[in-house]
């Protein structure tokens, strides 16, 4: 009689265990643990004889006495900030690709931009004993939410975040991507650019404002505070102030959505204002979602691929974790962005 997948040749009720898949494979216990483990030093001839036998044998390791005995969960904490923002899926697949064929599992938290729920959060994954932890912090000035990562005894990267702690930080090339947006806006004529974008205690709003200062600067062009709008990134934030920005005496000639939640608000309140664009005003929008590629018109875009900021986020964090971070690790990985033109906006006369 055919024995039943998981049972022993010698008693049925026998519970499988790493010796049996050690004597199945014709190796040592020492050397199942190697591979279960992802421990360097096994050839990928015995990694192969093991990982036949574990599925011949249908046996399924206790991963929670691997953990105490290795002083790892094989898993990692992704902590950020709005989970209806679509960006952080995009990261957390691209990070799920790195970590899970390495054995990690990857767990997901969203603090909804409150500095006490990150406290906390980066507590339960300390309590939890994650080997590692990705960080999307709301405000990287936030002195309780610093103090708790700089006592963080695990390692982390901070993702599209930045903080003075010498830690590694992971972020899209924003400073370049709006700069270029503004140049080109520059380029047709317009010299009243508004922005709107969210998160001023964070390099990536500081880097956005600051590319839009050195192109207007660089053309000599008077910079009008009130045209730029830096205080969230919410749909509602950007219809309020799209209205606001459009009812001035001397309104923008061309606005740059910096924000992927901020684009719906936009377009609601120039629709509801009797305005388009271009016509009524030259539209840039970041992160090239969706709603950008089949509005009509399709809408310019700062584009950077999110996948690949959660792959590098999570390459850079197994790094550490890992012990492969030398002297010579860059303490800010960017990765490039890319302004792609379609007909939103228009030259001025």
């Amino acid at each position: 009689m055919a024995r039943g997948k998981g049972s022993d040749p010698n008693n049925s009720s026998h519970r499988l265990t790493a010796q049996d898949v050690a004597r199945h494979a014709g190796v040592s216990i020492g050397t199942v643990s190697r591979v279960i483990n992802n421990v360097p030093g096994v050839t990928p001839a015995v990694a192969q004889k093991v990982n036949a036998a574990i599925a011949e044998l249908g046996w399924v390791p206790n991963v929670a006495a691997q953990n105490m005995r290795t002083s790892s969960s094989r898993m990692i904490g992704f902590i950020f900030s709005d989970i209806r923002n679509a960006l952080y899926a995009q990261m957390t697949k691209g990070a799920e690709e790195v970590l899970a064929p390495r054995g990690y599992l990857l767990v997901t938290a969203s603090s909804d931009g409150n500095p006490e729920r990150e406290l906390a959060l980066i507590d339960l994954f300390k309590r939890r004993r994650a080997d590692g932890m990705i960080l999307t912090i709301e405000q990287e000035n936030n002195v309780s939410t610093v103090a708790a990562i700089g006592n963080l005894s695990m390692p982390y990267v901070m993702l599209e975040r930045e903080v003075s702690l010498g830690s590694t930080s992971v972020g899209a090339d924003h400073y370049r991507g709006t700069k270029q947006a503004a140049e080109y806006l520059i380029r047709q004529g317009h010299q009243r650019i508004g922005i709107i974008t969210g998160g001023q205690g964070t390099r990536v709003a500081r880097d956005r404002v600051r590319g839009l200062e050195d192109a207007m600067n660089a053309a000599g062009l008077e910079i009008d505070r009130n045209l730029m709008r830096l205080e969230s990134f919410s749909a509602e934030y950007a219809y309020r102030q799209t209205q606001e920005l459009m009812g001035l005496a001397n309104p923008p000639t061309a606005l740059l959505s910096m924000g992927v939640r901020l684009l719906p608000g936009v377009l609601e309140a120039l629709q509801i204002m009797g305005k388009s664009y271009p016509e009524d005003v030259s539209l840039i929008c970041s992160n090239d979602s969706d709603i950008a590629r089949i509005m009509m018109p399709k809408i310019t875009a700062v584009r950077y691929d999110a996948m690949a900021l959660g792959r590098v986020a999570a390459e850079s964090l197994l790094d550490q974790v890992e012990g492969r971070t030398t002297s010579g690790t860059p303490p800010r990985i960017e990765i490039p962005t890319e302004l792609v033109l379609r007909d939103s906006c228009r030259p001025l006369l």
